[in-house]
C-alpha cells in the first residue's frame, strides 16, 4: 500500500477538523475564559445556598420557604449542567488532549464540591412535615413529582451527613468509568495490520466505524483479530475497573437497604424486576431465530463458506447502499420528520444551522454517538460520520433524543424533564422508524425496498435489540455473581459473554477468538442498567410507529404529548398516553413479530431478485 493511500486511512488530529463538522460550544460559553469564570462562581454560590437552607428545610413550617429552596436548587443545578456539558463535550472530541483532560478533571472536582454542599436538600425534604410539602406542591405544582419521588426514596435515604460524604466523593466514586475511558482512549495503541498484501492503519474509531463492516472479508476479519488482540492486552486492567464499578454499586445497594444491585438500579427507572427480566428472556428466546435467519441470508448472499462473529456488521447489498454526505443527510432527515408537523420539522432541522452535531472523525474522539440535552441551550450530538446510510440512522436516532429534550425542557421543570431510563430511548428509536417509513415511500422497486428493510434490520433492530440486549443479558449475570458476594475478573467476564453469544446465535455463527472480549467495548456498564432499555424503548417506538402508519395525524399529536410530558410518570403510565400497555408482554411480542415479518419479506425479495 502506498504511503499516500495509508495516510488516507488515518484519522486527522482535532486541530485539522473543518469548523462546519464541529459542534458549536459557544452557545454554552463564548470562550474558554468565560467558562472558567463561571466555573469559579459555582462553589461560592453553592456555599451561599448551603448557609441559607441547610438545617432549616426539615423544620420549615412555611411552604413558600420550601418552594424557594427548590427553585434556588434548580437554578444551581442548571448552572452546573451548563459548565459540565462544556467540559464533557470539549474532552469527548479530543480525549488525547492532556489540557482538555485537565480541564475535565478540574470540572469534576467542582461538581463534586457543589453536590456535597447541596445534597442536604433531598434528605431534608424527605423529613419535612407532609402538610407543608402538600402546600408546597399547591404553590408550585411543577415540582409535584420531584417531591413525591423524594418521599418514595425516603426509606433508602441515609443520614444527611452520610449523603454529604457520598456526594463529596462523587468524583472518586466515578473513577471506574474514568479509568475505563483512560485505558480505551489514552493507553490503547493499535498496530497496523496486513491484509491483501497491504498495510492498514488501525484505531478504536476506525475499527468500530469502518473495518467492522468492511466488505473485504479478509480485511474485516484481520482487522477484528488485530483489534481483539490489542483489547486482550488490557483485559485485566479493564476487568479491574469494571469490578470496581459493580462492587461499588453492591455496597451502595446494601447501604440503602435494597435486596440486590438490580433492584437498586431499577428503582429510579420506576419499573419492576419482572419488566426487566421479561425484556431479556423473551428476546433471547424468541428474537434469536429471526436474527439467525437474517444472518444466514447474509452468509448466502456474500458467498461465505462460514459465518463468523466478525462478519455480523456487513450489509446485505453493499453495491446498492449509497454513500451519503453530511449535506445530503438533510433531505433524508427532513423527509423523515415532516409527518410530525411543521413545528416539529423545523425544530429538528435547526440542528444543522445551529451546529448541534459534531460530525467529524478524528484521532482521540469518543466512539459511537450520544446526545446531551440541556435547558436554555441547544442539544449537543456526537457522531463519527463515515458517510454510510447507517450514519443517517444514527443521526436520526440522536436527533430524536435532542427534540424530546428541547420539548421536555420547554414544558417541565428541569427537575422533572428527563425521561426514566426505561423509555429514554423511545424518542430516538422512533426517529429511526420515521426514517425507514419515509424511505419505503420511495417506490423504486424490489431491490430498493430490500435495501431499506435490511438497513432497518442491520441498524435499528440489530443495534438495539441484539447488540445492547446481549450486553444486558451479560450484565444481569455479572450482577447475580456480585449479589452472591463474588468478585469478577477478566476470565469470568470473558466466559459470561461467550456463553451469552452462544445462547443467542447457536451454531449459526462461529465465534472468533476475541468475540468474548466484546464486553470491553461498551461504556454502558458504567451507567447502571442502561443496555436493556434500548430494546424496551424500541418496543414502545415500534408500537407507536405502527399506530402512526395507521392513524396519521392523531397518533402524531399523541406522540407530541408523550414527548412534552417529560419524565414525571412511570413508564407504564407514560406508555398509556399513546395506547401501549407495558404491563403485558404483548407490545414486545408484537415488535418481535414485526421483525420476523420484515426478515421474511427480505427473504422473499431476495428470492425475487435472484
Amino acid at each position: 500500500m502506498s504511503q499516500e493511500s495509508q495516510e488516507s486511512q488515518k484519522l486527522p488530529p482535532r486541530s485539522e477538523v473543518p469548523l462546519e463538522e464541529q459542534w458549536d460550544l459557544t452557545a454554552l460559553f463564548e470562550t474558554r475564559e468565560a467558562y472558567e469564570e463561571d466555573l469559579a462562581t459555582q462553589v461560592p454560590r453553592a456555599k451561599e445556598f448551603n448557609q441559607k437552607y441547610e438545617g432549616k428545610v426539615a423544620l420549615a413550617k412555611d411552604a413558600s420557604f420550601i418552594v424557594s429552596a427548590i427553585k434556588d436548587f434548580e437554578a444551581l443545578y442548571v448552572r452546573l449542567m451548563r459548565s459540565n456539558v462544556y467540559a464533557v463535550a470539549a474532552y469527548n472530541v479530543d480525549m488525547q488532549n492532556a489540557d482538555l483532560l485537565k480541564q475535565s478533571q478540574a470540572n469534576d472536582q467542582v461538581v463534586a464540591e457543589v453536590l456535597a454542599l447541596i445534597s442536604f436538600l433531598t434528605v431534608e425534604l424527605a423529613q419535612t412535615e407532609a402538610g407543608v410539602l402538600e402546600e408546597a406542591v399547591a404553590l408550585a405544582p411543577e415540582y409535584k413529582t420531584y417531591i413525591t419521588d423524594i418521599l418514595a426514596y425516603k426509606p433508602h435515604q441515609l443520614s444527611a451527613e452520610t449523603e454529604k460524604v457520598l456526594a463529596s466523593l462523587s468524583n472518586q466514586l466515578s473513577l471506574p468509568d474514568g479509568i475505563y475511558n483512560t485505558i480505551k482512549f489514552m493507553d490503547m495503541k493499535f498496530p497496523d495490520f496486513e491484509a491483501d498484501g497491504k498495510t492498514w492503519p488501525l484505531s478504536y474509531v476506525a475499527y468500530e466505524n469502518n473495518y467492522s463492516g468492511d466488505m473485504n472479508t479478509l480485511v474485516r476479519r484481520k482487522a477484528f483479530t488485530a483489534f481483539s488482540e490489542t483489547l486482550g492486552n488490557y483485559r485485566h486492567t479493564t476487568a479491574a475497573a469494571y469490578n470496581g464499578q459493580v462492587q461499588k454499586e453492591k455496597v451502595l445497594a446494601t447501604l440503602r437497604g435494597f435486596d440486590s444491585v438490580i433492584d437498586y438500579l431499577l428503582f429510579d427507572q420506576k419499573v419492576s424486576r419482572d419488566m426487566f427480566d421479561r425484556q431479556i428472556d423473551v428476546i433471547m428466546t424468541e428474537l434469536a431465530p429471526h436474527m439467525r435467519r437474517y444472518v444466514k441470508l447474509l452468509q448466502k448472499e456474500h458467498g461465505l463458506d462460514e459465518l463468523h462473529y466478525s462478519d455480523l456488521k456487513i450489509v446485505l447489498d453493499p453495491d446498492y447502499s449509497p454513500k451519503v454526505t453530511i449535506e445530503e443527510s438533510k433531505a433524508y432527515i427532513s423527509d423523515a420528520v415532516k409527518v410530525m408537523g411543521q413545528e416539529y420539522h423545523d425544530l429538528t432541522m435547526r440542528s444543522y444551522e445551529e451546529r448541534w452535531v459534531d460530525f467529524a472523525q478524528n484521532e482521540g474522539k469518543s466512539t459511537g454517538g450520544f446526545c446531551i440535552t440541556i435547558p436554555e441551550v441547544h442539544p449537543y450530538i456526537l457522531l463519527n460520520w463515515n458517510g454510510d446510510l447507517a450514519e443517517v440512522f444514527t443521526l436520526a436516532h440522536e436527533l430524536g433524543h435532542a427534540v424530546q429534550g428541547v420539548l421536555s425542557f420547554q414544558n417541565n421543570s428541569v427537575l422533572e424533564a428527563e425521561l426514566t431510563r426505561y423509555d429514554v430511548e423511545a424518542p430516538s428509536t422512533f426517529h429511526e422508524m420515521l426514517l425507514t417509513e419515509s424511505l419505503l415511500k420511495e417506490d423504486k422497486g424490489p431491490r430498493f425496498k430490500r435495501w431499506v428493510l435490511s438497513s432497518m434490520i442491520s441498524n435499528t433492530y440489530y443495534h438495539n435489540m441484539v447488540t445492547h440486549l446481549l450486553e444486558a443479558c451479560y450484565q444481569r449475570e455479572v450482577y447475580r455473581l456480585v449479589d452472591a458476594g463474588e468478585t469478577v475478573q477478566a476470565d469470568t467476564l470473558d466466559g459470561i459473554y461467550r456463553k451469552v453469544l452462544e445462547d443467542f446465535w447457536g451454531d449459526t455463527v462461529i465465534l472468533d477468538e476475541g468475540a468474548e472480549r466484546t464486553w470491553m467495548r461498551q461504556p454502558h456498564y458504567y451507567m447502571g442498567l442502561y443496555s436493556y432499555v434500548y430494546s424496551a424503548s424500541l418496543t414502545i417506538s415500534t408500537a407507536m410507529a405502527m399506530r402512526l402508519k395507521a392513524e396519521g395525524e392523531v397518533a402524531a399529536k399523541d406522540w407530541l404529548s408523550y414527548l412534552k410530558a417529560g419524565g414525571p410518570m412511570a413508564p407504564l403510565d407514560h406508555a398509556k398516553m399513546v395506547g401501549i400497555d407495558l404491563s403485558t408482554d404483548k407490545p414486545l411480542r408484537d415488535a418481535i413479530s414485526y421483525i420476523g415479518d420484515m426478515v421474511t419479506e427480505i427473504e422473499r425479495l431476495t428470492e425475487e431478485l435472484s
